[in-house]
């Protein structure tokens, strides 16, 4: 956290000397080449001190948040265990609304983009009047966004006045999973709420991508619970305010606060909203959610972003009552059924936003079309324009009616009076869900249909209301005799993620690569839009220089990895001489290349580094890159450095307190068994850890133990461990567990290639049954292409006539390969 935090500051400061430095160099070019009697001098000053006042003002933040995050590390060393210490609102029982924080936010970016775009249309104007070319209208249309982005921080102004400084005090600290959330919220509350205080708990993801300007912020929801307060609740406080009470009761199950990555957090916040006259009350809380001992989280599979929660929040047996102010329209079907008509123009909001966006982005292609930019920039704006008008109308004029009864759902959408119907039987229903994505800000929610066959038909979207789309489900699944399932899907889109991040679990930071593209390429086609416009309204009267012409293109590739040569003995001696963190971290970094020699090396020594090798962020991406290396003998020096980390010795001794800690410790237990499988994995006390290790794997109630049995099991290497892994793949109640044992057996495993072939005809079998439900049919298909590397379709006769046909014969090309080769990452 700290490392991450300190690299922001140097971040902030680097860009605040550039920007200042930029504002400096432009205006010394300005009055050097062209005097200040030319062009328009009184715009070129006032984008000059623009940049120049952006520049001191982000020096200014970065001294500033130096010294919180000094004063925030003192705090947290002060109290090691206790994160919910680390905030002072937290260690003193209360949070305050982050409301007041968002208006400053907004105050900011209104006034920023106002001053910037004022700035603009003042130097382009006068050029309007003496030429009445209409490209030099174009600023205004930025103008007039600023004044709409104004009215958000007006009204936050006048709601922070009249409400006061809200605040929410807690009943105990910290709130734990399977407990009680009590307390009660603070404010000024001289009016009245006749339809009382609507209150939300909700565990939120908050994943950022990108940085500065270009920062985007994914919220997805994993869990949400409401409740309304009636205004006779509502009881004046010692403090002389109103006390608003508060109480839910959290899961079991639930993730814990995490804030450990600005990046990737997991949060806990109190949403509370009275519809009262004049400007509403409206605020959120964030509050400290953990277990007083930390314990390891499920861990799903890289790159799937199906196992992002845990199990409680991948499907929800209980109903959902019918929201309060419901947009969707219930009636009686033709066919006697019940039917649910989502009508045009139901979120009007939406569609303002979006026809205010359209508009802007319309008048930047009118300013394209009649300038001389580039016709690249022109087409690509055009299209996109394109696709915006559409989604003007069909977030207008679409409507969507879906009627359940007679055994079978009929779907009628209707698009500018253009419809369409489909049928789909009862039968060939698998489920239906609530889904949103994690690009939604604010969250949509659509419902899903997803057939026996695995494919998926969405019945509505531009769903508003998280309560509304998962109650409509619950209705839909009632009237077709289907398993009740409210929980909301997420969509996580480009780039994928993985779990989310909590305690006592060590990962990679995970950064979603292709949207980051995405967003840094858009940012910097706006940037060098702005730049050039800019560029055109202050040097209109400059002569234009001759373009000097390139004779070479220079390409910038990509920062590279260290590329280590060869262990050689100067290398041994070198390293002999540094400390034993940095030898490690060399050592099986080379390892991972196929230094064989690194390799004996690093083997030797972990055992003397015992306890004395940290996970630090370099060693974090080895250890995620050594588990899943196409060497069998990486992947068990991946084994020896968890184990060393930890402090467990390869020991008999070792092998007792691990099966003790894991009877004894419910806390310690998940971790006790994911470390007894890289015991066993390595030749200690594998006749006595098996069978420990097989009865948490197949009979332990808690799934997470099972899941973390079945993660230690993928250190054995043994045939018998393949076939338990099988049992758990295909026998296993909980989804998360049977992922995490087929992930084990195609690919991420200990085993030799040759081990993982026999598994094939299994495989096959259960693709062949007709039994096999879709998502399990899905994985079968994954871990056959894995094991084998053939790329044949998801067919089950396909997949049949090629083992028929071949699997002798690759099954004799594993066996003369070298054990130790695998399939893997590198």
């Amino acid at each position: 956290m700290t490392n991450s935090s300190k690299a922001g500051v140097a971040v902030v400061a680097i860009f605040g000397l550039v920007f200042l430095g930029f504002g400096a160099v432009i205006g010394a070019i300005i009055f050097t080449a062209r005097g200040p009697a030319h062009g328009n001098l009184a715009a070129t000053l006032v984008f000059c001190s623009i940049f120049a006042v952006i520049g001191g003002g982000l020096i200014v933040m970065a001294v500033q948040m130096n010294r919180k995050i000094n004063e925030q590390i003192e705090v947290e060393q002060q109290s090691p265990g206790s994160p919910w210490l680390w905030r002072k609102d937290w260690a003193a029982s209360r949070a305050y609304g982050t409301n007041s924080q968002t208006a400053i936010g907004l105050d900011l970016f209104a006034g920023l983009w106002n001053l910037i775009a004022i700035t603009v249309a003042a130097g382009s104007l006068p050029q309007y009047f003496r030429t009445s070319d209409p490209r030099y209208l174009g600023p205004l249309l930025f103008v007039a966004a600023g004044l709409v982005l104004a009215f958000f921080p007006v009204r936050a102004a006048i709601r922070r006045k009249r409400f006061g400084k809200t605040c929410f005090q807690f009943a105990s600290l910290p709130f734990s999973p399977g407990k009680p959330l009590r307390g009660t919220i603070h404010l000024r509350f001289n009016t009245t709420a006749r339809h009382g205080i609507n209150l939300r708990l909700s565990c939120v993801r908050q994943i950022v991508t990108g940085a500065g300007n270009n920062r985007s912020t994914s919220k997805v929801v994993q869990w949400q619970s409401e409740k309304n307060v009636s205004e006779q609740s509502i009881t004046p406080s010692p403090m002389g305010d109103a006390a608003i009470p508060v109480d839910f009761t959290i899961p079991r199950d639930a993730y814990e606060t995490n804030c450990d990555d600005s990046q990737d957090q997991v949060l806990w916040s109190v949403h509370g909203e009275a519809d009262t006259p004049g400007v509403s009350f409206s605020d959120d809380f964030e509050i400290p959610v953990f277990r007083l001992t930390p314990q390891p989280e499920t861990a799903g599979s890289v790159g799937d972003p199906d196992t992002t929660a845990s199990a409680g929040f991948q499907s929800d047996a209980g109903d959902v009552p019918p929201p309060d102010n419901p947009k969707v329209v219930v009636g009686a079907g033709a066919n006697g059924g019940k039917e649910f008509y989502f009508p045009t123009f139901r979120n009007p909001v939406r569609v303002l936003v979006l026809t205010l966006l359209t508009a802007v982005w319309t008048g930047v292609v009118y300013f394209l079309g009649h300038s001389q930019a580039p016709v690249f920039f022109q087409v690509v704006f055009g299209l996109f324009d394109v696709l915006l008008v559409y989604g003007v109308l069909q977030s207008a004029l679409g409507s969507s009616r879906i009627e359940a009864g007679d055994g079978k759902i009929v779907l009628s959408r209707t698009f500018v009076g253009i419809g369409t119907t489909r049928e789909i039987p009862y039968s060939d229903v698998a489920q239906i869900l609530a889904a949103t994505t994690a690009q939604n800000t604010p969250p949509s929610y659509s419902l899903r249909l997803q057939t026996k066959s695995g494919q998926k038909i969405t019945l509505a979207d531009s769903i508003d209301d998280r309560q509304e789309a998962r109650w409509v489900a619950a209705q839909l699944e009632k009237l077709a005799g289907l398993k009740l399932d409210t929980h909301v899907q997420v969509d996580m889109g480009l780039g994928g993620y993985g779990p989310p991040p909590q305690r006592g679990v060590q990962r990679p930071a995970l950064a979603p690569r292709v949207r980051a593209a995405l967003v840094m390429g858009i940012a910097v086609l706006f940037g060098g839009i702005f730049f050039l416009t800019g560029r055109s309204l202050m040097f209109k009267n400059q002569p234009a220089r001759p373009r000097t012409p390139r004779s070479v293109k220079i390409t910038k590739s990509p920062v590279q990895p260290v590329n280590y040569s060869s262990l050689t003995d100067s290398d041994v001696q070198r390293l002999q001489a540094m400390p034993e963190q940095a030898q490690a971290e060399e050592l099986l970094e080379r390892a991972i290349r196929h230094d064989s020699r690194a390799l004996d090396l690093f083997e030797q020594n972990i055992g003397i580094w015992l306890g004395d090798i940290k996970l630090s962020e370099h060693m974090k991406q080895l250890e995620w890159r050594s588990r899943f290396s196409t060497d069998l003998r990486v992947r068990n020096a991946n084994a020896d450095l968890n184990l060393a980390m930890d402090g467990w010795s390869k020991t008999d001794n070792s092998v007792d307190l691990l099966i003790a800690k894991a009877e004894s410790d419910p806390g310690y237990r998940q971790a006790a068994v994911y470390f007894m499988g890289m015991m066993a994995g390595r030749g200690v006390g594998y006749d006595r850890i098996y069978p420990v290790l097989v009865e948490y794997a197949r009979d332990n109630p808690d799934a997470n133990v099972r899941q973390w049995a079945v993660e230690g099991m993928r250190y054995l290497g043994t045939d018998e461990a393949l076939d338990v892994l099988f049992e758990s793949f295909t026998h296993d109640p909980s989804d998360a567990v049977r992922n995490r044992a087929g992930c084990n057996i195609s690919d991420c495993g200990n085993f030799m290639r040759k081990q993982r072939m026999r598994m094939v005809p299994k495989f096959i079998e259960l693709v062949e049954d007709p039994q096999t439900t879709p998502l399990m049919r899905n994985w079968s298909f994954m871990a056959l292409r894995e094991i084998t590397d053939e790329s044949l379709p998801a067919d089950a006769a396909a997949w049949r006539d090629w083992y028929m046909q071949n699997g002798t014969e690759k099954m004799a090309e594993f066996e003369q390969m070298d054990g130790w080769k695998v399939r893997g990452d590198e």
